[in-house]
């Protein structure tokens, strides 16, 4: 007679004790990590700009145009030197979708974190760069030591790695759906049921935590809409090809501006360079200064001037891939976010000469979730991003859904001519 096999039911629920303490622990990791980023973000704003209140637009707006230069020349200098000076003497960074492979490449914490630290201060000096990656970093870096410390095996680490780099995007823009999205669409790129239980809980425990800094309010003011016309969703498809085509040649242009880096000691003089630059275009097109989010707000707001809406359609997407070309570090969300809305901003005033009917708000709202969704790759990540960051609810989907069609067709497509 054979003893009875105890390690069932008590054996899972051990081995399950160190995978539930690796996702609090994790979770607020991210939440503490996007909190400090955060804080590193607004106090370079304040500094740069000499503004005390109010949003990034309202101080670069009031800051002088000398002002705008020097913070822009002197943001490429600090920052370019930080990235040669990682580059020489640090080791080799490793990007988040490498490290959430299983077997993966492990995140150097310490090179990691000063890489997201660079990338907050280049935002909050007005690079035209998003900061999203510097959260997702912080928080899968701090995953995957967690993930050792508790003695996971690699699959889990894997998961926990890319479930912390989700939970830091959901924590400094208070998008827990969205973040844990991330993690199953664009790093997983599985739905698997752990899988699942690790993006939700990584994603809400991070963005509990960051609220006191962070706040529970949406990150973009929208002008109120009501359900969806036929006009915007019939406009919506007239749309789509054309932001796909935008989306993917913006998403084009970054990825060859990123494979030519400068080396060596030609990085901080290019930086500086360049920022100077944008800076000095920033005297007369203050919007081309920052991740986007003032001309975006003034798109979903149907405040967006037609002639500043345009001209910022052209100049922003080209200081973003300077930018990226000059050396510097930096995310294309909320860049991608705002090419989208002042596409629609513009779309809405031509469609509205033949259909009335359709809110320049939400036309931009949905321009902007289309241009989004083939920057990122990332369709459903980017539907639920949107309807995060207005509070807008239900209304957007269906045009959304519509202009999604058109512009990941027209994308797909450029990609298999590209190959």
């Amino acid at each position: 007679m054979t003893s009875p096999d105890t390690r069932g039911p008590t054996g899972r629920a051990s081995a399950s004790l160190p995978w539930a303490g690796a996702l609090l622990a994790v979770g607020v990791a991210a939440g503490v990590g996007g909190v400090l980023l955060v804080l590193v973000l607004h106090g370079v704003q304040h500094l740069a700009y000499g503004y005390d209140e109010g949003r990034f637009g309202a101080g670069v707006l009031q800051a002088s145009g000398p002002r705008r230069v020097l913070a822009m020349a002197l943001g490429g200098l600090l920052v370019g030197t930080g990235w040669w000076a990682l580059r020489r003497w640090g080791p080799a960074l490793v990007a988040v979708e490498d490290a959430a492979r299983e077997g993966g490449p492990r995140l150097p914490v310490r090179a990691t974190a000063l890489d997201a630290v660079l990338q907050v201060v280049a935002v909050g000096a007005g690079a035209p760069l998003g900061r999203e990656g510097a959260p997702r970093q912080v928080g899968a870096a701090a995953a995957g030591w967690l993930g050792e410390r508790f003695g996971l095996d690699a699959r889990r680490r894997a998961v926990l790695v890319a479930a912390g780099a989700g939970a830091g995007l959901a924590a400094v823009y208070d998008v827990p759906l969205a973040g844990a999205l991330f993690t199953l669409e664009v790093l997983l790129q599985s739905f698997a049921a752990d899988a699942v239980v690790a993006a939700l809980a990584t994603a809400a425990t991070a963005t509990v935590v960051a609220w006191p800094v962070t706040g529970r309010e949406p990150t973009y003011l929208v002008a109120p809409f009501g359900p969806p016309s036929l006009s915007l969703v019939v406009g919506a498809l007239v749309l789509g090809p054309v932001a796909g085509l935008l989306g993917w040649a913006f998403r084009r242009a970054s990825a060859r501006a990123r494979e030519h880096r400068p080396p060596g000691w030609r990085l901080p003089v290019l930086t500086t360079l360049t920022f100077a630059a944008i800076g000095l275009l920033a005297t007369a097109v203050p919007g081309v200064l920052g991740n986007g989010r003032a001309p975006t707000e003034l798109a979903l707001l149907g405040q967006a001037g037609l002639g500043t809406a345009a001209l910022l359609l052209v100049l922003r997407p080209v200081a973003s891939v300077a930018s990226l070309r000059a050396g510097a570090r930096g995310g294309l969300l909320t860049p991608g976010l705002a090419l989208g809305a002042l596409l629609g901003a513009l779309a809405a005033a031509a469609w509205g000469h033949l259909w009335d009917g359709a809110p320049p708000a939400a036309f931009a709202a949905v321009g902007a979730g289309a241009v989004l969704a083939v920057v990122q790759r990332a369709p459903l990540t980017a539907v639920v991003l949107l309807v995060e960051f207005t509070g807008s609810g239900v209304p957007l989907v269906v045009p959304l859904a519509a202009a999604l069609l058109g512009a990941l067709a027209v994308a797909r497509g450029l990609d298999a001519r590209t190959r």
